[in-house]
């Protein structure tokens, strides 16, 4: 049994050795993605796309909320003086316009979502690629983001390469 719990302790002690001699040989680097999403020229391209293909939808729903808020100012200026039925379908029109501007503010912001997700989904296949790339050029074995490291000596920080990649990309 004494052999046996002596055999365990030597190869746990051998494993910890290995462990640190490879260590010693691992090349690491850090990417701030902070950066990487505020100057990639693809996030610059992705938000003009969403601004230019959503531009019509949002301009629609700011008409229909500038004419409801118009509706519902001209109940509350004349409800006094309008007649029983005419306020009941001025009231009955308000309610079904307020709830048309929900339904297309619902639909426009779940729409813009799947769009933001897909065209990041998109950039983030396209970073991977260049991020892997460079690691492989430049013998790197891991690379972390920078954001979830403690600390990381600054010689360590690939996020200009990375960012002259994506331009060149």
């Amino acid at each position: 049994m004494k052999k046996v719990w002596l055999l365990s302790v030597a190869s746990l002690f051998s494993c910890f050795l290995a462990v640190n001699a490879n260590a010693d040989n691992l090349k690491l680097a850090v990417v701030d993605m902070q950066a990487v999403l505020q100057k990639a020229p693809q996030i610059a391209k992705i938000n003009e796309g969403l601004t230019k293909g959503f531009k019509g939808r949002q301009d629609s729903i700011v008409s229909a909320q500038r004419n409801l808020q118009n509706e519902t100012e001209n109940l509350e200026k004349n409800a006094a003086v309008m007649k029983p039925d005419e306020r009941a379908n001025l009231e009955k029109k308000i309610m079904t316009d307020r709830n048309n501007v929900q339904t297309m503010m619902a639909s426009f912001q779940k729409d813009l979502s799947k769009q933001q997700s897909d065209s990041l989904h998109s950039f983030s296949q396209q970073l991977d690629g260049v991020v892997g790339k460079l690691a492989a050029q430049s013998g790197i074995d891991l690379v972390l983001q920078k954001g979830s490291t403690l600390y990381a000596k600054n010689d360590l920080d690939i996020t200009a390469q990375v960012l002259d990649a994506l331009k060149r990309a």
